[in-house]
């Protein structure tokens, strides 16, 4: 399976940074504006469930520099790209609907320059609470998790860069222009077509050892 499945953590809540204000049973939770420390940057993606009312719960992430850097998705190394997760919660069932909006920076394919990638999409990942989790449940499907029932809290970070990097495109170019020219940059793109020039006139080279074969007479 490609994606990782959660890590489950027990104890006492160690989140740090967030606000909780409650508005009839809806919950907005904003992580603090700071620069953060590893355990700081994935504690942002641990959705507590024990101790947790059934109710909706809103959670606003920020994915930048650091969160890339540390999540290693392929080439991508930066970006700004917010997350907004509605988490539904029920005494069996936890639903998170999320909406991703921003951009990430990736090397051209061409010119190795780097490009701006615009994103917005939604994913929805279903959990489903269990007395016992049995071996193989979650190698079916990766938008449906089963975990036991007694979870103190819901990791997402593998789940959050894993989503990311699926709907990151096959080939990362920069955009044509009007005339369906290479916007990429034209020093690069004149060694390139002089490298493939150079490459095409060696195919045509023959050996000359070959060549004498070639003109043989066969009876």
């Amino acid at each position: 399976m490609l994606r990782k499945k959660l890590t489950l953590f027990y104890g006492e809540n160690k989140y740090v940074g967030y606000k909780v204000f409650i508005l009839k049973k809806s919950y907005i939770c904003s992580p603090k504006i700071q620069t953060m420390d590893i355990k700081d940057l994935k504690d942002q993606f641990k959705l507590r469930l024990s101790g947790v009312e059934d109710g909706t719960y809103c959670y606003s992430i920020e994915c930048n520099k650091e969160f890339f850097e540390l999540a290693e998705i392929s080439d991508v190394r930066d970006g700004n790209l917010h997350l907004r997760v509605e988490m539904e919660k029920t005494e069996k069932l936890v639903v998170l609907n999320c909406h991703f909006e921003g951009d990430v920076i990736a090397p051209c394919d061409r010119c190795l320059l780097p490009v701006s990638i615009p994103m917005d999409f939604d994913t929805r990942l279903i959990v489903k609470l269990v007395p016992m989790v049995e071996e193989g449940e979650n190698d079916d499907d990766d938008d449906i998790w089963v975990m036991d029932e007694n979870t103190y809290e819901l990791d997402i970070f593998h789940y959050v860069y894993e989503s990311i990097f699926l709907e990151l495109p096959h080939r990362i170019v920069h955009e044509d222009d009007e005339n369906g020219n290479p916007t990429c940059d034209p020093e690069v793109m004149r060694k390139l077509e002089e490298m493939e020039k150079a490459k095409a006139e060696k195919e045509k080279e023959m050996d000359p050892r070959w060549e004498a074969l070639k003109n043989l007479k066969l009876d």
